[in-house]
């Protein structure tokens, strides 16, 4: 029995060495999306898409297109952002 409590509070234990693990470093390389701008020819085109659609397209050129306005000022401000 006093044995037992000598293993459970390590009295006579042996010395335990602990050897560190090298430290692995992992490197991601991050690689960025292409985009891929959509070619119209007029605005016709353009107005055949929806005002939900023509908002995302705008995004690609760089332009933020607010829905509350009427389509056909939509497709005109888009249409100046595609010919810049």
């Amino acid at each position: 029995m006093f044995n037992w409590i000598k293993k459970m509070f390590g009295a006579g234990a042996k010395e335990q060495v602990f050897v560190a693990k090298p430290k692995v470093t992992v490197t991601k390389t991050v690689t960025k999306p292409i985009i891929v701008k959509p070619a119209f020819k007029n605005k016709k085109e353009l107005a055949k898409l929806t005002k939900g659609k023509m908002e995302e397209i705008g995004r690609t050129y760089g332009v933020e297109l607010d829905k509350r306005k009427k389509k056909d000022a939509l497709v005109n401000e888009l249409w100046k952002a595609i010919k810049k």
